[in-house]
């Protein structure tokens, strides 16, 4: 592509008298065409069309709805941005573009954050040495991503409304209900969460995080400190209507609370990297993490085998630290196959193995500590499986 279609895209995008909508169409058409790129092309798009992308992204308001023209003109600016390759032609501009994008993280809704931390994370896993100077920024972004975790739960009440009586009262026979109308291509819109106030955004973060206190130390034990109290309130947080059946919730907030859930998963991933790391910052809140993980397990759906599978590694390494001895007390109920595995199909065929490695780690480290009554349960536990078929 030559260089003067570059400053044509630029010229375009930047022009404040076309439509939003004649924008989307050119952005979206700069989006397909990224894969038609040389290596030197790359190159001066990134010198030529960043800045507009840049100016765009900041200048223009976050939208809130799903369809909305404005919402597919960012969604597409941040998608070209995460399709270029993230190459040598991205170092010039490396750290502007992740100060970009954590200040989108602030203002953004969540579907557009979650691709803003995707790039932050790849970017960083980059340019760990030309990114010091955002580590500070985005750990305080992230623990204040921790503390919104009760206007979290809070946003989920609206969708506190079983399936069976949110059906509106309509007359099926209205020329209403039988047409489509003229507004039927709004159908599928639906609003977003802000990101500051979002599980989707929640689940993203730590991951940036411990990339950034594995290049930064010097920033990590202030910050698991501070951060800590926040980590373990989020991971007390209840599913909505947990104890109702699929049927009597609604579809939404069946959503919600599966990205609970995934939250909660990657925060104990997260904590698990703090309890190798920092054993002796999290000592005095063991008995607190020791049940707050058996109370995961025991809410965790029976259909997420992967957020399961993903609790059970992190226990693992949990109980590879001191903070086993918390362990002691709930030892029976680590060793009750509904608690490790659930009551799904895919989780009782997939999940055994990772359970018996987390069973196998911890009762090898408190079998000294533990009672006759446990030490019984233990070694009925071991007789069933060993006469069990299926295994």
């Amino acid at each position: 592509m030559a260089i003067t279609n570059f400053e044509v895209y630029a010229t375009r995008l930047r022009d404040d008298k076309l439509s939003v909508k004649l924008k989307l169409t050119i952005a979206h058409e700069l989006c397909e065409s990224l894969e038609f790129f040389q290596l030197q092309d790359y190159s001066r798009f990134v010198s030529i069309l960043w800045p507009v992308i840049r100016d765009l992204l900041l200048k223009t308001p976050a939208v809130f709805m799903s369809t909305a023209p404005e919402q597919k003109l960012r969604s597409t600016l941040l998608e070209i941005i995460q399709r270029i390759p993230h190459s040598e032609v991205f170092r010039p501009i490396v750290l502007e573009v992740v100060t970009t994008l954590v200040s989108l993280v602030k203002v953004e809704n969540e579907d557009n954050a979650v691709v803003c931390l995707k790039v932050i994370y790849e970017l960083h896993r980059m340019y760990r040495q030309l990114l010091e100077s955002v580590a500070q920024p985005f750990l305080e972004l992230a623990s204040e991503i921790y503390r919104n975790a009760d206007q979290m739960l809070k946003a989920m009440d609206s969708m506190d409304t079983p399936a069976s009586l949110s059906t509106p009262n309509v007359n099926l026979m209205s020329p209403s209900a039988m047409s489509p109308g003229p507004d039927a291509g709004d159908a599928t819109s639906k609003n977003l969460n802000k990101a500051m106030s979002s599980f989707k955004v929640l689940t993203e973060v730590p991951i940036i995080v411990v990339s950034i206190i594995q290049a930064n130390r010097r920033h990590a034990e202030q910050f698991v400190t501070n951060i800590l109290p926040l980590i373990l309130h989020m991971l007390e947080l209840s599913q909505k209507g947990a104890g109702l059946q699929p049927e009597f919730t609604s579809h939404s907030l069946r959503a919600a609370n599966s990205d609970l859930i995934t939250a909660q998963s990657k925060t104990l991933s997260f904590l698990a990297f703090f309890a190798r790391g920092f054993t002796a910052l999290l000592l005095p809140s063991q008995d607190r993490i020791a049940q707050l993980t058996l109370n995961l397990l025991c809410a965790c759906p029976a259909e997420s085998t992967a957020t399961r599978k993903e609790m059970l590694i992190a226990t693992r390494h949990v109980v590879s630290t001191e903070i086993r001895k918390a362990f002691v007390p709930l030892a029976d109920r680590f060793l009750d196959m509904q608690v490790l595995v659930g009551s799904g199909l895919a989780s009782q065929c997939i999940l055994k193995p990772f359970a018996f490695s987390l069973l196998a780690d911890l009762m090898h480290h408190i079998r000294a500590e533990l009672s006759p009554q446990q030490l019984t349960l233990m070694v009925d536990f071991y007789a069933g499986c060993m006469h069990d078929q299926s295994l």
